[in-house]
């Protein structure tokens, strides 16, 4: 007996209704192709807000301990000097 292997088309679910996107026209493959990448933007816009948010986090404790007396002119072991 032989296993039949069936592919299955990359569909969208839209609207709760299931479409073909290979069977969809031109501009709604565009339009298609369009969210996927206005999405991928999204997330990575996020992370990089993530990362930003952390950054002045840590930029926000520097300067509270620089203020509050706790820094010297010395630089720290490891610290990068311009």
């Amino acid at each position: 007996m032989t296993d039949v292997q069936t592919e299955e088309k990359p569909t969208l679910v839209f609207d709760d209704k299931n479409y073909v996107i290979e069977d969809l026209s031109e501009k709604a493959q565009y339009i298609v192709t369009q969210l996927q990448d206005l999405a991928q933007q999204g997330n990575a816009t996020r992370a990089r807000l993530d990362q930003i948010e952390v950054a002045r986090a840590g930029f926000t404790d520097m300067l509270r301990e620089e203020l509050e007396g706790g820094g010297d002119d010395a630089p720290a072991e490891g610290e990068l000097v311009n």
